[in-house]
């Protein structure tokens, strides 16, 4: 596929949304999830030119967006753990700013994320494409699973976020 900056720029502006879905859902920190994103957009416009078209270029980039996220989570585990970030933001003073969607204050879907946020990878990318209306079969091809494996994977994942969310509620 021949690459333009026209192009791309259409292509990611039509396809943020679910990008920054993707970030939020792999990552714990705000500075973590712009990182994210700058490796995705790195990653799509240096693998644009491969693409072959044997997936919609929405599904595609959406499959690259999960791979990027998993392999920046693995290095970023490597690197540093968490909870040392955690105790360096807490001794510097820096404010905890809540992450909302859209600059709105909602309980309710921070709860959510925060469930999405503990489920392991390939469970991430099957809710968060959900979420965002992928077919069973766009799933199917970015997870590398059957589109009946799909559904068994998602009524599975349903129920541990709703034990989850029902959990965090009423503690």
């Amino acid at each position: 596929m021949e690459i333009t900056k026209e192009k791309f720029t259409t292509l990611i502006n039509r396809n943020e949304d679910r990008m920054r879905h993707l970030c939020r859902v792999y990552t714990k920190r705000r500075a973590d999830e712009q990182d994210l994103f700058q490796e995705m957009l790195i990653e799509a416009w240096k693998s644009l030119p491969s693409f072959e078209g044997n997936a919609n270029v929405d599904t595609w980039l959406y499959r690259l967006a999960v791979n990027t996220a998993i392999s920046y989570i693995r290095k970023k585990e490597t690197r540093r753990n968490y909870h040392d970030a955690y105790r360096e933001d807490q001794r510097s003073g820096a404010p905890n700013i809540s992450r909302t969607h859209n600059g709105t204050e909602n309980e309710q879907l921070d709860q959510l994320y925060k469930a999405i946020g503990s489920l392991n990878a390939s469970e991430k990318a099957i809710i968060t494409m959900y979420l965002e209306d992928f077919s069973y079969a766009e799933i199917s091809y970015v997870v590398d699973i059957t589109e009946n494996y799909v559904g068994v994977k998602l009524n599975r994942i349903k129920k541990k976020l709703a034990k989850k969310v029902t959990t965090n509620g009423s503690e």
